[in-house]
């Protein structure tokens, strides 16, 4: 049997632990959560960016491994682009 794609996981550079204090450097955990963490903060402050086509993790403050393709079974279809004219 072939292997299960690991999930997409991230860790903090430790030279860039000054910008994320709240994340602890060179530790594997999912992207998406440390993403959500992330922006999280950068919301939760007064003068907070816009964040618009960007990605939440800075691929230069961040290492990445395991999958990064989305899952398409979990895509939604419209009604419209199944039923039958």
């Amino acid at each position: 049997m072939g292997e299960q794609p690991r999930a997409r996981e991230a860790r903090l550079r430790p030279e860039f632990a000054g910008l994320y204090p709240y994340l602890t450097p060179g530790v594997w955990e999912p992207a998406a959560v440390l993403a959500d963490r992330v922006m999280a903060s950068i919301l939760g402050r007064p003068n907070a960016r816009f964040i618009s086509k960007e990605r939440a993790l800075d691929p230069a403050h961040f290492d990445f491994r395991g999958s990064h393709q989305r899952l398409t079974s979990r895509r939604r279809v419209r009604l419209e682009d199944t039923a039958p004219e």
